[in-house]
């Protein structure tokens, strides 16, 4: 027993190399980013305690440190172990949009920082963080005020950031719909990536095929888990497919680790 649990802790020290690692929590997300140098971010918390399993499972057993927390929007099924995580784990910094919402378990989450002297940082477009390493995170929305007649619809409060590692890029979208993706779009930003984390667990209300024409995704990650939206949605399959993505599914295949 000993043995097994020495080689559990060898395997998860860092090993130069970053780790993306899109949790199966369900029907929500949570990714755990770890980068060359042992650095942790945890981008949203699923809408169960699937993540705080999951962090057991790949943190190694001493690490009570999660360097940043990163929520894309509030809603429960991206935020609910949150609170618990800010319990057990000494968190360096939480990253939210500017975004007021009465939802009891987000004003949980300033509660707890406020006790514990957690920061945190309110993010808006243009800004772009240095998460050592050589890596950057590039917050491409939602911009300081939001656009006049835009919808207010929380999920267009999603977080949408550009991860950067050397030559490799990875989006993450959150639940942004339609909306964003257009107005992204027509802003000529380059969304090129790698990795595109799909928009709302593969809903209709994203993915349209000009946003993803921009992407261009090698990979396309969907969170999802049994619902009954009918998620991911075989319209949004057939045009990730048809841009060239290969489409890769927690509900299917759990955790899907990849490793630059």
């Amino acid at each position: 027993m000993i043995a097994v649990l020495a080689l559990r802790e060898w395997n998860l020290q860092e090993d130069g190399r970053l780790h993306l690692r899109f949790l199966d929590v369900g029907q929500g997300d949570s990714a755990l980013i770890t980068t060359p140098g042992g650095k942790t971010i945890l981008v949203d918390g699923g809408p169960d305690w699937s993540t705080l399993e999951s962090l057991g499972e790949f943190l190694p057993f001493f690490r009570r440190r999660i360097d940043l927390l990163q929520l894309s929007h509030p809603n429960l099924d991206h935020l609910l172990s949150f609170p618990e995580i800010l319990k057990r784990y000494d968190v360096g910094g939480i990253l939210v949009a500017e975004v007021d919402h009465s939802l009891p378990r987000y004003n949980e989450i300033f509660a707890l920082a406020a006790q514990r002297a957690i920061p945190v940082i309110r993010v808006y477009a243009g800004k772009t963080f240095d998460l050592g390493d050589g890596m950057t995170m590039r917050i491409l929305w939602p911009p300081k005020r939001m656009p006049a007649g835009f919808s207010k619809e929380t999920n267009n409060t999603s977080v949408v950031f550009m991860l950067e590692y050397q030559d490799k890029r990875a989006l993450f979208t959150g639940d942004a719909e339609k909306q964003v993706e257009e107005t992204l779009v027509r802003s000529r930003i380059d969304l090129r990536a790698d990795i595109l984390k799909v928009g709302h667990h593969g809903s209709l209300t994203s993915s349209t095929t000009a946003f993803l024409r921009a992407v261009r995704p090698k990979i396309a990650v969907l969170s999802v888990g049994k619902n009954s939206y009918g998620h991911p949605r075989p319209e949004v399959l057939e045009t990730l497919r048809k841009v060239g993505a290969e489409v890769r599914r927690t509900d299917t295949e759990g955790t899907i680790e990849i490793i630059w």
